[in-house]
């Protein structure tokens, strides 16, 4: 049962198919600008999430667009689905292992663009569309600093956008869907990748979004004076009402491309485990995600790893304060003002001492990741968490510990530990690195010798060396996307036939290594190994 979302109790129920009839009148688009700005997408009663009544609604309401959709889809091109907003034109490649036709529609809004006033603010509903929306390009990237996880493309605040890539051509099937969040420690990164877009992982039987969400000084900035203009005492976290927005997209519209929003998967790397932890803990997410994925991004379910609120507002404070803001001045009209890239430099500074985290807000998240955990208020959903061989410091602490505290709630974790690398780069000292297990998930071995992954490996690993890529890495490939995609159906990683993957219990502390063989071994504190050790 899905929990009934605040753009389907804003009087927007309407069928698909009238979308060429909408008013820009209506209150979908223009309700009254004071209330709209403190109505996240999102919001709803976090107390009861998945009541039969609102699930009967959405249910019902999925039966009337899905028809609408189907009869919008045969009338215009095969390429194009039609969205609650708006139809949205894609493009056909073909998936080179398997042969499988898969569709790809890349930088499809999810929310209104949040410039101007919406700056800081909760994500509001998209205005409706008729004309068919190219979705063959790129959507912007959100503001953040250069860094080689940037991609081509324009960076913009108007960046609330997704990618969906998806096997199903005719409309008919409904797959699982697995939800990316990108890294990048929630300042820098975007779902825009090749890596990440590729069609080996649909071909597996799932549709994959890839999301873009406000990040560093936009999507993690506190200060008292927003706390104070918001209905909820709350300032921070926008990056995560971001994703929770993406999420009831996702609801709304994965239909349309063949996906099951009764299944849907979240998964992040690095700092977007840490987005998948902030939508875990909020319980402003439940019931929008059924499984969730945490490669190498557990470390913010640490104790003391999620920033209290004064000293996030402190932070903000003193952003607002290197910009020449005066306290007593309007504070947010000057800082909704300045450009993004005064922000983002202004943040940079030194003294300033500004650094992108979750933060206990009240409202998105009421309590630490680690309380909320540790307290069985954390969805209850089965989760996979590892990360890769040589991050000993994951291993030795955040990982064991994330795992057992599922023991909290009714739903399973397992545990893995990435230790394959490529054949040219097996040299002394050098083990699996981060973020270097990301072209295997996807699928996308070229991904292995991007600008990303050489550089995260070149203190440890001679990545400038040829990596040899080969049999090895696509069997390592195959089995892993078996899994995630295993995972994403049932819950559960294992696959008969290929491995037998234990749920994690402190007890047996059980762990599957992923290599070109699959083992399970025990003794997770010790799976990592120092990169440099011989």
């Amino acid at each position: 049962m899905r929990r009934q979302g605040l753009l389907r109790s804003r009087s927007t129920r309407l069928d698909t198919a009238l979308w060429v009839m909408l008013s820009l009148g209506a209150c979908f688009v223009g309700c009254d600008s004071t209330e709209a700005s403190e109505r996240p997408v999102t919001s709803g009663d976090p107390s009861d999430p998945r009541k039969d009544a609102a699930a009967g609604q959405r249910d019902a309401a999925r039966e009337s667009d899905a028809s609408a959709e189907s009869d919008a889809s045969q009338a215009g091109s095969p390429n194009t689905v039609m969205t609650k907003a708006g139809p949205v034109a894609g493009e056909v490649v073909e998936d080179s292992g398997s042969g499988k036709e898969v569709r790809i529609f890349r930088g499809v809004p999810y929310a209104a663009a949040p410039v101007g006033e919406l700056r800081w603010k909760p994500p509001q509903p998209l205005e409706p569309w008729t004309d068919v929306r190219d979705a063959t390009e790129w959507g912007n990237r959100c503001p953040q600093g250069d860094s080689t996880l940037s991609s081509p493309g324009p960076i913009s605040e108007d960046c609330l956008n997704l990618n969906v890539i998806t096997p199903v051509t005719d409309g008919d099937e409904r797959l699982p869907v697995m939800v990316f969040f990108h890294g990048g420690g929630l300042s820098i990164g975007t779902g825009n990748s090749d890596t990440y877009c590729n069609t080996a992982l649909p071909a597996q039987g799932v549709v994959v979004a890839t999301v873009n969400s406000r990040l560093g000084p936009f999507g993690y900035f506190s200060h008292p004076a927003l706390a104070g203009e918001s209905e909820h005492d709350s300032s921070g976290n926008y990056g995560t009402l971001d994703l929770i927005a993406s999420l009831e997209w996702v609801q709304d519209n994965i239909e349309a491309f063949g996906g099951d929003p009764d299944n849907v998967t979240i998964f992040g790397e690095s700092g977007g485990g840490s987005k998948v932890l902030s939508c875990m803990a909020s319980p402003l997410a439940r019931g929008l995600f059924d499984r969730a994925i945490i490669e190498s991004g557990s470390r913010s379910s640490a104790p003391g790893a999620v920033t209290p609120r004064q000293t996030a507002e402190s932070a903000g404070e003193r952003l607002a304060a290197y910009l020449e803001i005066a306290s007593d001045a309007d504070v947010l009209a000057e800082l909704r003002a300045r450009s993004w890239e005064e922000i983002l430099a202004a943040a940079g500074v030194a003294e300033v001492d500004y650094s992108a985290n979750l933060s206990i807000d009240g409202w998105v998240l009421p309590q630490s990741v680690n309380d909320a955990f540790a307290a069985g208020d954390q969805s209850d959903v089965p989760l996979i968490v590892g990360a890769n061989e040589g991050e000993v410091g994951e291993f030795m602490q955040s990982i064991p510990a994330l795992a057992a505290s599922m023991q909290s709630v009714s739903s399973k974790a397992y545990v893995y530990n990435f230790s394959h690398l490529p054949v040219g780069w097996r040299a002394p000292g050098c083990y699996a690195f981060h973020g270097l297990e990301l072209p295997y998930v996807f699928g996308h071995l070229p991904g292995i010798t991007s600008e990303t992954i050489l550089f995260l490996g070149m203190r440890s690993c001679p990545t400038g060396a040829d990596p040899e890529v080969g049999d090895e890495d696509a069997l390592v490939a195959e089995h892993t996307m078996k899994m995630w995609a295993q995972f994403a159906k049932t819950g559960d990683p294992s696959v008969p036939g290929l491995v037998d993957w234990p749920a994690y219990a402190p007890e047996s502390d059980q762990y599957l290594e992923i290599a070109t063989e699959l083992e399970v071994k025990s003794g997770v504190a010790s799976a990592g190994i120092a990169p440099g050790t011989e």
